[in-house]
């Protein structure tokens, strides 16, 4: 095939114009309905993750007043810390 031939068979292929009724016709409604069964089929992981952030807030909050109530007071358990090692040094150097 030489290159006049080759040319000629593009010009005609340019020219003709395809038949799109057939696919033109109720395209929009198929192609909305097969993006919402897509959508239905199939629920992304990160949704759920959204869903449940503020249950997870909820028991971080909760954890952490659980935390400093059950604490009781850091200066009464500092007092008795030092007043161990207190007496360690006493009874060590017998000063």
């Amino acid at each position: 095939m030489n290159d006049e031939q080759l040319n000629n068979l593009f010009a005609a292929a340019r020219r003709a114009q395809p038949d799109t009724a057939r696919v033109e016709r109720g395209f929009e409604t198929r192609l909305l309905a097969r993006l919402r069964a897509e959508r239905a089929a199939a629920v992304p992981w990160f949704v759920w993750t959204w869903r449940l952030a503020p249950l997870f807030a909820v028991i971080v909050i909760a954890l952490g007043i659980w935390n400093y109530a059950s604490s009781g007071n850091p200066l009464a358990e500092l007092t008795t810390d030092y007043s161990g090692e207190a007496a360690l040094v006493v009874m060590l150097t017998g000063d």
